[in-house]
């Protein structure tokens, strides 16, 4: 699940790239326009991953604050580079995939909190229905001998 929902994040950065438009997002839409092409890509270090990538030609790396032109002669950036976890172009997210892992782990172990507690008040509803009828057995003595009538 980790690893797809990655290559989407990766896949939509592509796609911003080749649209030809920073920001085009999820959760942002630019209408700022792109920076005059005169301005180097490296201006822009150590400012903010926003501001390199008003410039489609740029590429943002988290590892060291840098703003560099992106390798156009290659689909991915070049680990040289930049690695590519820490690598951004087309769009900049400031919750990362591992705060949306963080959350769906939460939400997967409430439910499964909540399905141990229904399972376990059903066993007590089944163990009182079992008890009403005379078919729960002692718990002090489960060996009990079987009679026949």
């Amino acid at each position: 699940m980790e690893a797809r929902g990655w290559l989407l994040a990766l896949w939509l950065q592509g796609l911003a790239l080749l649209w030809g438009r920073a920001g085009i997002g999820l959760a942002q839409l630019s209408t700022t326009a792109s920076p005059a092409p005169a301005q180097a890509c490296s201006e822009f270090s150590q400012k903010s991953c926003e501001e390199c990538l008003k410039n489609v030609s740029c590429l943002w790396c988290y590892t060291n604050n840098t703003c560099i032109d992106y390798p156009i002669r290659s689909i991915l950036p070049l680990s040289s580079l930049c690695s590519l976890s820490n690598a951004r172009w087309g769009i900049c997210w400031s919750s990362g995939p591992d705060e949306e892992e963080e959350r769906l782990a939460r939400k997967r172990e409430e439910r499964r909190l909540q399905s141990l507690q229904r399972k376990h008040e059903r066993k007590l509803k089944h163990d009182e229905i079992r008890k009403k009828y005379g078919l729960l057995q002692d718990s002090d003595n489960p060996y009990s001998r079987f009679e026949n009538e």
